[in-house]
């Protein structure tokens, strides 16, 4: 009995990790540095990632990429089925497959893997991971943490359902899988339809389109209602938001269906940007004053010349880069930073805005001014600047990777980054002689976490195949 209870009481303090980990992340901006490889006036030819070594003849992207690859294999393999350990205080599952009891690390493990060298469709880790997925999908359509534990049905289940969905839609595609997924996408899908604020059929179906929150996804569809009753509104924000806007692009949501339309009201609202914000809506953030009391102020987006311009915060109240400027008429501006900009833009081009869209060009030019893989872009203080680095990593590459970029151009230093050479060499220089990845400045958001941070790291990785 008393494992048990350990055992439900690491899961709630694993699911409420993890929901955070989507949120914040750090750095002032600057570009500069070791990390980061320009491929434009560097006195030589500019090859690409495509031919291997990026300019740099003692660096090969693909080798490395496969090794990287490969060592996160062999490591993965050492955690499978691992259970929930009670020596960890923070209650982190550290393992994946069906005995970790871990959905969305397991999930995660798996999308970092599929199509690479190392998948093997007759791998029983693979083929008894996936049968211990699909089984488990609940009759809502949606995932939860740890199946059959009826508290925590519905905890996260966006985040969850989102990352499965994903995964599905790849595997739908793949070996013994292939066409045979489309039931249990079409039940991920309506699930996760439902549990956009404002949609008719969920639980906040009525709710203003000129309040905090509308269009957007919160956590879960069963936690709306409850926070509607007592807060008066959702926590919908932008790291929910574009694993669901992923989940749905993924699953081939017609470009004609409204909810894209309503999601798009959410993303602007996020924009630190006043010319994208529409008129007649007001968000009010708490933040501390100089003699640290917590206090209420209304908010204005950035203007032309901030270095908040054009970026992101995590919901249209709250910024996890901790800080904000004061202006003269007394409103607050909060700081813009990098996971949330790059999920901003991979959201809106997913939700059918085009590149010559002003909140896309807006949020381009906030990328181009702030590019670096040496920390998270955002955070002001030096000690913050690891915070969510890996959630950063992927965030940046899937992003990247959608825009179609090659490079990352800085004009105002007439620099060109080769971004995909960046990602792949600062990643190499990371991975631990196990074949891991794991945050050595910030156990922030899971990310002690070795799993989930070589789950990060092999997406990341992922996307930087041309």
């Amino acid at each position: 009995m008393m494992t048990r209870m350990f055992g439900l009481t690491a899961v709630c303090a694993a699911v409420f990790a993890l929901a955070a980990c989507g949120p914040g992340n750090t750095a002032p901006p600057g570009n500069s540095g070791t990390g980061n490889t320009p491929v434009a006036n560097n006195g030589g030819g500019n090859d690409t990632v495509e031919n291997g070594n990026g300019g740099d003849s003692r660096f090969n992207a693909v080798d490395s990429r496969k090794a990287q690859v490969q060592a996160a294999w062999t490591y993965l393999k050492t955690q499978y089925n691992k259970p929930p350990s009670q020596d960890d205080p923070r209650g982190l599952m550290s393992g994946w497959g069906a005995k970790s009891m871990n959905v969305p690390y397991t999930a995660m493990v798996l999308q970092g893997l599929a199509g690479t060298d190392v998948w093997k469709s007759d791998d029983a880790m693979i083929t008894d991971s996936v049968k211990w997925l699909l089984d488990v999908q609940e009759p809502t359509g949606a995932w939860s943490y740890m199946p059959g534990v009826d508290s925590l049905r519905g905890i996260r289940a966006v985040y969850i359902t989102s990352i499965m969905a994903q995964l599905l839609s790849d595997l739908n595609k793949l070996d013994a899988w292939k066409g045979k997924l489309d039931n249990n996408i079409a039940r991920a899908v309506d699930y996760l339809k439902q549990s956009q604020v404002g949609n008719p059929e969920g639980p906040a179906g009525d709710y203003d389109e000129k309040s905090v929150g509308f269009g957007g996804w919160a956590y879960s569809k069963e936690e709306i209602d409850d926070s509607v009753k007592a807060r008066g509104k959702p926590p919908a924000n932008m790291s929910t938001t574009s694993f669901a806007i992923d989940a749905l692009h993924a699953c081939g949501i017609s470009e004609d269906d409204p909810l894209w339309q309503d999601a798009l009201t959410f993303l602007k609202r996020n924009q630190n940007a006043g010319e994208v914000q529409d008129e007649g809506f007001e968000a009010f953030a708490k933040v501390k004053n100089a003699d640290g009391a917590t206090e209420e102020k209304k908010l204005k987006m950035a203007g032309r010349g901030s270095k908040d311009y054009g970026g992101a915060i995590y919901s249209e109240e709250t910024s996890m880069a901790d800080g904000y400027d004061t202006n003269e008429d007394g409103t607050v501006t909060l700081y813009s930073y990098g996971s949330m900009t790059y999920n901003l833009l991979r959201s809106f081009l997913f939700a059918g805005l085009k590149k010559d869209s002003i909140p896309v060009k807006l949020a381009w030019g906030w990328i181009q001014n702030n590019y670096t893989v040496e920390r998270v872009p955002g955070f002001r203080k030096p000690e913050q600047y690891d915070m969510g680095l890996y959630y950063y990593y992927m965030s940046m590459a899937k992003t990247l990777d959608a825009f179609g970029a090659d490079v990352v151009a800085e004009p105002e230093r007439g620099l060109e980054h080769d971004w995909r050479l960046d990602l792949i060499k600062e990643l190499e220089s990371r991975q631990k002689d196990d074949g891991s990845w794991i945050n050595d400045n910030h156990d922030r958001w899971q990310e002690n976490s070795k799993v989930l941070c070589t789950a990060y790291a092999l997406m990341a990785l992922k996307h930087t195949s041309p």
